[in-house]
């Protein structure tokens, strides 16, 4: 329980309490006939975008198809961007989004904090994905657009509740 909520102070809290750096996070949005490739954290038990830190001397694009290796196994072809998310609040962080082609079928994480990883279909996304996902699932994908999307989210309060809540709904198995 302890490691737990470390874990939630770490990746959820602490981050709204420090003023420092925002970090740059680039995510994949790896599509499939119709389907998007997600990865579930280990804490909060939660559906995201596969992706990840930079490491230093890697462009974004390099570690973008690292981290989606690392915790997906699949090997993918960044094909464009799709635009630059910039989240504030208690996970500040800048995501640049990138739509992407998986070079493999097989799925296996080898990354100790992703547990699961699956397609879903884009029009019946898991209940317990974080929240600020579906805008950019649901709409930003589907768009028709001539560049790079920028959009501001806000991550709240309120949106800190509702992953407390989806994330303890999913360890009591309501969205099994």
């Amino acid at each position: 329980m302890a490691v737990r909520f470390r874990k939630y102070w770490t990746d959820l809290i602490r981050p709204a309490l420090l003023k420092g750096k925002i970090p740059l996070i680039p995510q994949a949005v790896v599509l499939r006939n119709g389907e998007v490739l997600l990865v579930k954290r280990d804490s909060p038990a939660l559906w995201e975008l596969p992706g990840g830190g930079i490491l230093p001397g890697e462009t974004i694009e390099d570690a973008l198809r690292r981290e989606v290796q690392e915790e997906s196994g699949a090997p993918v072809e960044v094909i464009e961007l799709l635009g630059w998310y910039e989240r504030t609040g208690f996970r500040a962080h800048l995501s640049p989004t990138y739509i992407c082609k998986s070079l493999s079928e097989n799925l296996m994480s080898g990354s100790d904090d992703v547990t699961d990883v699956r397609y879903f279909p884009l029009k019946d996304l898991p209940k317990n994905i974080f929240p600020w996902f579906r805008s950019v699932l649901y709409t930003d994908v589907a768009a028709a657009r001539s560049g790079p999307l920028k959009r501001t989210q806000h991550l709240g309060f309120g949106v800190l509740l509702r992953c407390i809540g989806l994330d303890l709904g999913g360890r009591l198995g309501i969205f099994d």
